[in-house]
């Protein structure tokens, strides 16, 4: 039986800012609000937008004026994309997972909304998420690693008439990026690195990445009183971060007997969620933060850290307790980190 928490992972595959509104009627509404904003209030030329660089940290400017300062509202009716410098690394292919660096601007107020430089932190933009913005799956392919570009994004091909008003983007308002291009590579769909050798009387894995992994617990081995997180592939990609989300296949039997409760390999995909941040059970957040993309882990958890142990009036039934049946249960699974963003 699969994990409640572990359902609670539908997560959009990037990050929050680049994902378009909902798709349906409401795009038609956007679509014809923006055209009677646009037939109003000419086209912005694109080729009036400026890049300056203080201290390392991009800023865009509009007519060479800082952009809050320029002619607002800035706005397109449909995406213009202009290079800022070529680039001279891998052509980015469609589907590619990218690693890139943005500023983001509000059009209408000049006023920015988000700059990952001021982290100096990369975010992966994934090109076979259909939810990222048009304008990144369309203008993206084709383009080399290194490349610098300026998007100025319509209402319609962002977040439509919803608008976010969390970020202070209303729903006739263009978005204008700068964006940097780090680098390209293939989604990984297995874990992919340096075997490590486990210690002894941890529980025996095999595992080939494509279907759920066997995992074969000890013969009157103690069950566990404290997380163990044991490598069995080191990866070579970034450590994951508290607050990422990841993308990982896994398999979970329980430790009494052995039995797989839930595999992702079943659903024939990955499975995306927030780690870190309590969303999922402990011994998830505690034993993949900290570990690198690409890797195979070993998670062997006790109950407290999985769904909690049985209550005092339990402890001594063989039966099933009320709520939860994973609860009270020790707990291992063998997971695979595809990517984190």
């Amino acid at each position: 039986m699969r994990s409640p928490r572990l359902r609670l992972v539908a997560l959009a595959a990037a990050p929050l800012l680049l994902l378009a509104g909902c798709s349906g009627d409401g795009d038609a509404a956007a679509q014809s609000d923006d055209a009677a904003v646009t037939s109003s209030v000419p086209d912005s030329d694109p080729a009036a937008l400026g890049l300056k660089v203080t201290d390392s940290k991009p800023a865009i400017t509009l007519d060479g004026a800082p952009f809050a300062e320029g002619q607002l509202p800035f706005r397109v009716s449909k995406t213009h994309a202009e290079t800022v410098k070529k680039g001279d690394g891998k052509e980015i292919a469609p589907g590619a997972e990218v690693a890139a660096r943005y500023l983001a601007v509000n059009g209408t107020t000049g006023e920015q909304i988000l700059s990952t430089f001021d982290a100096d932190e990369t975010v992966t933009l994934e090109l076979g998420n259909e939810n990222l913005f048009p304008a990144f799956l369309e203008e993206l392919p084709g383009r080399k690693a290194g490349e610098t570009l300026l998007l100025a994004v319509p209402a319609k091909d962002a977040f439509g008439e919803p608008g976010r008003a969390d970020l202070g983007v209303g729903p006739q308002d263009t978005l204008v990026f700068y964006l940097e291009l780090v680098s390209s590579s293939k989604p990984l769909t297995e874990a992919t690195g340096e075997a490590v050798a486990p210690k002894k009387g941890l529980p025996t894995v095999v595992a080939d990445g494509k279907s759920a992994a066997k995992i074969t617990i000890p013969k009157d081995a103690k069950a566990p009183t404290k997380l163990i997180v044991q490598p069995l592939i080191k990866g070579e990609g970034p450590k994951v971060k508290a607050g990422q989300t990841i993308r990982a296949h896994y398999t979970g039997v329980k430790w009494s007997d052995g039995s797989i409760f839930d595999d992702s390999y079943q659903r024939g995909e990955p499975a995306d969620f927030p780690i870190g941040v309590g969303q999922v059970i402990t011994g998830w957040d505690e034993g993949l933060v900290g570990q690198t993309v690409g890797s195979r882990v070993l998670l062997v958890i006790p109950a407290a850290e999985a769904y909690g142990e049985k209550p005092a009036e339990d402890a001594g039934s063989t039966a099933a307790p009320q709520g939860n049946p994973l609860l009270g249960e020790d707990l291992v699974f063998v997971v695979d980190i595809l990517a984190a963003y």
